[in-house]
């Protein structure tokens, strides 16, 4: 299983997820919910640009920081939509995980004139 099908697998359980507790009742922090998925979404798209470009296999695919950095947003944000409170909020963690996963990929491409 490819790193993009498991980050895609969790958005999609967080988003169900929400759903259902929506539908009875549980509180649910949208803002958390839509910066997780943003993330996740944001390294698919990147990751899927990086590939087509490649086209061959990668190596340390698991010591990738891009990979941990949407990871942990994830989980940040699957830790807010379960009630966990954090000391900080989940939009501020997640929105600056955003970012340093935005310039890594911004420093990854190479200029072209």
């Amino acid at each position: 299983m490819s790193r993009k099908t498991l980050l895609v697998m969790i958005a999609v359980i967080a988003a169900i997820g929400g759903f259902i507790g929506n539908s009875f009742g549980l509180a649910m922090k949208p803002g958390a919910a839509v910066a997780g998925l943003g993330s996740v979404l944001l390294y698919v798209f990147f990751e899927a640009k990086a590939d087509k470009q490649r086209l061959t296999a990668q190596r340390d695919k698991w010591k990738d920081p891009k990979f941990w950095i949407a990871a942990v947003s994830a989980g940040v944000a699957a830790l807010a939509e379960s009630g966990v409170t954090l000391p900080i909020s989940p939009e501020i963690i997640v929105g600056a995980l955003t970012a340093i996963m935005g310039a890594l990929f911004k420093a990854q491409v190479p200029k072209t004139t």
